[in-house]
């Protein structure tokens, strides 16, 4: 459980546990820190204290650098996991008592020629390796006879993969009554060339829910409510600061509860941004850079876009080479656009950093 304040996104909380628990499949789409995994596992830990229900959660993340085998070894230690079976399968299935329990118990899921499968795997036994993996949760629920909620996180990096392996996605889990499907990612017009473009393979699979800032209004009456020794004054500049940014602004509250003093006026909020927030933060803001300075003119481009600037007339580059950079950035969830020519940066506490 986190240690800062969750920032009620109320009408998607609902929703998402009413559509899940009733079958439905969503698409959650935000940038980086906007709340999207603190929201989707708010929303499982509501429908886990149902018995009617099963969860499953797969980090696509610790597998973008992977292969097809290395998918599906996630998806099935997710599965064995949350069938309450300790360990990884690379090690499991050498374990005698470990075979002798599956047959007893789990015989009719079909683990054991998974297992052999994942053992003896390689070229096209791996994509029959990522098919099974991908059953397994509908498997568990006709064995459990319960519902299965599977959440995939950052299913974005899924594009990183050949295209079959999407395809394999769709092909297998749109066939499944007994699970609904919760889908984050991060890379916002990755997930929109998956979901939403045409010819992407999950056109029309599940409703679309992207989350934005916090308005304004709903943060300055949350921490008003939530925290009314801090000033206005501060409340409104952190409002400016972060444009209702959750992650930032929870955990400035965080902060604020024991440490007042660091707020008394709006010159000392800026003392504690630069001297402890930033600090606290700029490990994850200096990988974000070193990420961004992989491509070329892309930090020169961020940091003209910090001052509110554009690169077109800032910077002593061609315009296409303007437009690449930019294109790539907004592929990466680096920045946003808004309109013709029009980017932000999606994280402000970055936006400050580069501008600072």
């Amino acid at each position: 459980m986190s240690k800062y304040p969750f920032i009620n996104r109320k009408t998607e909380l609902k929703n998402l546990i009413s559509g899940l628990k009733h079958g439905r499949d969503y698409v959650l789409i935000a940038p980086r820190r906007f709340g999207k995994t603190s929201l989707a596992k708010k929303v499982l830990k509501e429908i886990s204290q149902d018995n009617n229900y099963l969860i499953i959660h797969i980090d696509l993340m610790f597998y973008s650098g992977g292969d097809v085998k290395s998918i599906a070894e996630g998806i099935i230690n997710s599965c064995l996991n949350m069938l309450g079976i300790s360990g990884k399968i690379r090690q499991l299935w050498r374990q005698v008592d470990f075979s002798v329990n599956l047959k007893l118990n789990y015989g009719d899921l079909g683990l054991e020629p998974i297992i052999q499968l994942f053992k003896d795997s390689s070229g096209e036994d791996d994509w029959r390796l990522l098919e099974e993996a991908l059953e397994l949760p509908e498997k568990i629920a006709i064995k459990k006879n319960k519902k299965v909620i599977v959440f995939y996180d950052e299913f974005g990096e899924i594009d990183h993969f050949v295209e079959r392996v999407i395809k394999v996605f769709r092909s297998v889990v749109q066939h499944h009554e007994e699970v609904s499907y919760l889908f984050a990612g991060s890379q916002e017009t990755l997930m929109n060339k998956i979901f939403l473009d045409k010819s992407g393979a999950f056109y029309r699979f599940g409703e679309l829910i992207t989350l934005k800032e916090l308005t304004k209004p709903d943060v300055f009456m949350y921490i008003a409510e939530t925290h009314p020794k801090m000033k206005p004054e501060i409340i409104s500049e952190i409002l400016e600061l972060l444009n209702g940014h959750p992650y930032y602004t929870s955990r400035i509250l965080s902060y604020f509860i024991s440490n007042p003093e660091m707020f008394i006026d709006v010159k000392s909020f800026y003392n504690y941004i630069r001297a402890v927030l930033i600090p606290q933060e700029e490990a994850y803001l200096e990988l974000q850079i070193l990420k961004i300075k992989e491509r070329v003119n892309a930090l020169d481009v961020m940091r003209v876009l910090s001052l509110r600037l554009s690169p077109y007339t800032e910077l002593q580059l061609k315009e296409q080479q303007v437009y690449s950079t930019l294109r790539m950035l907004e592929i990466g969830g680096y920045i946003r656009k808004e309109s013709r020519g029009i980017y932000t940066i999606t994280d402000p506490l970055l936006n400050f950093f580069l501008r600072d």
